[in-house]
């Protein structure tokens, strides 16, 4: 049993060392116990006010933490990431720089400057599809332009390539491509978005927006026409 003297605020005491005492040569004791202040340190270091309060915020980090359970899908920084720095820094988490959500061979968001990403549950959230992108999935959750993750972001979709429709040969460069391109910059600006870049090589279409619908890219055969 723990004595419950050596119990203060549910944190356990440094048991204090015992004093010892040296006789001097003209017959007086020295001490030599520790500084009376350091009698009562916490373990970790941190006085018992100091270290309830750590405690506290360490124990809710976890709840603080944005939600994504699918294995495709990541965070940047990691989850892990920002736990850590949510332990560090607490408030970390209220004011992430340019937070990614993003799904392995799909495609990712980068949500410009600061955002609030405490306690998101990402995954109802953010669905991304094959050359698609949806935040906000019920249009009733979503909050005004400018708060929660309804706001200025940039977007990048993976999979837009240049194919011949007869061969199957995939473009990535020459006067065709030039024309996919000029394609791509008129489905941005149909969806009220602004055309960023294109690599063909990769297959990446970047576009920014200012606020949250469903952006994607669907009929592709307009850029034909005139391929001739």
């Amino acid at each position: 049993m723990i004595p419950e003297s050596a119990v203060e605020n549910g944190l356990m005491k440094e048991q204090a060392q015992p004093i010892t005492t040296k006789q001097a040569s003209n017959g007086s004791n020295e001490d030599h116990s520790p500084q009376k202040a350091d009698m009562y340190k916490t373990l970790g270091g941190h006085r018992a006010g100091e270290a309830a309060i750590v405690y506290e915020h360490g124990a809710g980090v976890e709840a603080l933490m944005p939600k994504l359970r699918r294995s495709d899908y990541y965070t940047l920084p990691r989850i892990h990431e920002l736990a850590a720095k949510e332990r560090a820094e607490p408030g970390f988490c209220s004011h992430v720089k340019d937070f990614v959500v993003g799904r392995q061979g799909y495609g990712s968001i980068r949500f410009l400057g600061e955002t609030d990403v405490r306690g998101l549950d990402l995954e109802s959230l953010i669905q991304f599809n094959n050359r698609e992108v949806i935040v906000y999935m019920d249009d009733s959750k979503k909050p005004p332009v400018g708060q929660g993750l309804n706001k200025p972001a940039e977007v990048t979709l993976l999979n837009i390539k240049c194919f011949d429709k007869k061969t199957g040969h995939q473009y990535t460069e020459g006067p065709k491509i030039e024309k996919y391109k000029e394609m791509l910059k008129r489905k941005a600006e149909d969806q009220g978005a602004e055309f960023v870049s294109y690599d063909p090589t990769k297959g990446e279409w970047k576009i920014r927006v200012n606020h949250f619908s469903v952006y994607k890219l669907v009929d592709e055969t307009s850029w034909i026409n005139d391929d001739k």
